[in-house]
């Protein structure tokens, strides 16, 4: 008998978007703490723009209460529902009010079906409610998989410390064992995360590759408030302004490869400035090593900085394009996705030639430099002598390997796909 579902166009299921409450304002566009927040925000637009998206359900541990318990609430006219719960909690507690969550934002949007579930990362997704499906992304880097490539001591330094990186990979393990028994779906923007998710045993019928949601968007009147920076980058006729960027300046984004190679290229009597943004305001630990790190004659051509917002990061490439080089010197990036829309803003952008930086694969091999500080200094050089930083070369190239439109055609795909398994699922249960 043939497949009916499969012969003729499904109308795409509902969605419901779970993401961690911490991550999110009011004015959500604003900026957010983490990539994993970012690529969530512009899967709920390409909702919203096609009116599928139900709400959000927001989740937020509190150590205080017993059972959980949950708040309505709208942030940009988009229903949301807070969740407030923590681990100590009875797992059927945190499930049966995840399903009552969702059952409240099916209801307040006239749903027939209960929608699917997107969750931004794996954090509860042990506490799925099984008969709904769902989707999720991974982000962060699995523990196992960079142990892989670095030494067990190195791992630990990358995640903080060995009892961190031991809880972590317990967690993303359980959570892999989810994937499989549940038989529930993955959106992959990450080959590096695809391929060791499949090593694990993942059904590739469940992987649904997603085109990273990176892209240019015109915008004249992004303007830098705050003063400090927005006098640092000002440079004159000859100089030269390396720039990177960070939710984090920990172990993984090795921000001290720039640095020595920065004083290298002083030392070489290079014209640079260097502008490093990272960490919370309040966290300035790390920032204080990293500028200890440089001679005292050279300080005032380093300035480092708590994290910029998305609207600051998006005005400081609006002001930087053609005279600056946005340097990625990551270790491992699943990603990547600042060096990606700094590239797409038009700042001209080098990373490692790395197989464990998922970005590098979107660059031509003129922007990348073996991994050490010689090759670094040699690749920023070269560019600043060919006056590469100044051309929209990369920008063309890249744009013809990610945009809104392959985002778009990529998510329409995977999520007709899921809606389908969906419907052919229930019918088959009727």
């Amino acid at each position: 008998m043939p497949n009916i579902i499969s012969s003729k166009k499904v109308a795409a299921a509902p969605a419901v978007i779970v993401i961690n409450g911490n991550y999110i304002s009011n004015d959500y566009h604003s900026g957010f703490k983490v990539g994993a927040t970012s690529f969530a925000l512009k899967v709920a637009d390409y909702f919203t723009k096609r009116n599928l998206l139900s709400g959000f359900i927001l989740y937020k541990r509190d150590e205080s209460l017993i059972s959980p318990k949950i708040t309505e609430g709208i942030i940009k006219d988009i229903k949301c529902i807070n969740i407030f719960f923590n681990f100590s909690m009875k797992i059927s507690d945190i499930r049966n009010m995840l399903e009552k969550c969702i059952s409240i934002l099916s209801i307040e949007n006239d749903q027939t079906v209960p929608a699917i579930v997107y969750y931004q990362t794996d954090t509860l997704l042990s506490y799925h409610p099984p008969h709904i499906p769902c989707c999720i992304t991974h982000h962060g880097p699995f523990v196992e998989d960079f142990h892989q490539h670095y030494s067990l001591e190195k791992t630990y330094d990358a995640f903080e410390n060995k009892n961190k990186a031991q809880h972590l990979n317990i967690q993303q393990m359980k959570g892999i064992e989810t994937l499989i028994d549940k038989k529930y779906f993955v959106f992959q923007h990450s080959k590096l995360q695809g391929n060791f998710l499949l090593k694990k045993g993942i059904n590739p019928d469940n992987i649904k590759n997603v085109s990273p949601p990176i892209f240019f968007e015109e915008n004249t009147e992004l303007n830098i408030e705050n003063k400090y920076i927005n006098d640092f980058i000002k440079i004159n006729k000859n100089e030269l302004l390396l720039f990177t960027a960070a939710a984090r300046l920990d172990y993984f984004k090795n921000i001290e490869l720039l640095i020595n190679s920065a004083v290298d290229l002083l030392d070489k009597s290079i014209p640079v400035k260097v502008f490093i943004a990272g960490d919370e305001e309040s966290k300035n630990t790390r920032r204080n090593k990293l500028i200890s790190m440089v001679p005292p004659r050279y300080q005032s051509q380093f300035f480092i900085s708590h994290k910029l917002s998305q609207t600051e990061l998006f005005s400081v490439f609006n002001s930087i394009k053609n005279k600056s080089i946005f340097v990625c010197t990551s270790r491992y990036e699943t990603l990547g996705i600042t060096p990606l829309e700094a590239a797409l803003n038009g700042v001209c952008t080098i990373l490692p030639n790395l197989n464990l930086i998922e970005a590098a694969s979107y660059f031509s091999s003129e922007y990348k430099f073996t991994y050490n500080i010689d090759s670094l200094t040699e690749k920023i050089i070269s560019i600043y002598e060919k006056n590469l930083f100044t051309t929209s070369q990369q920008l063309q190239y890249i744009s013809s390997l990610i945009s809104k439109a392959y985002f778009e055609d990529s998510m329409e795909k995977a999520w007709e796909e899921i809606s389908i398994s969906y419907i052919s699922n229930q019918n088959s249960v009727s």
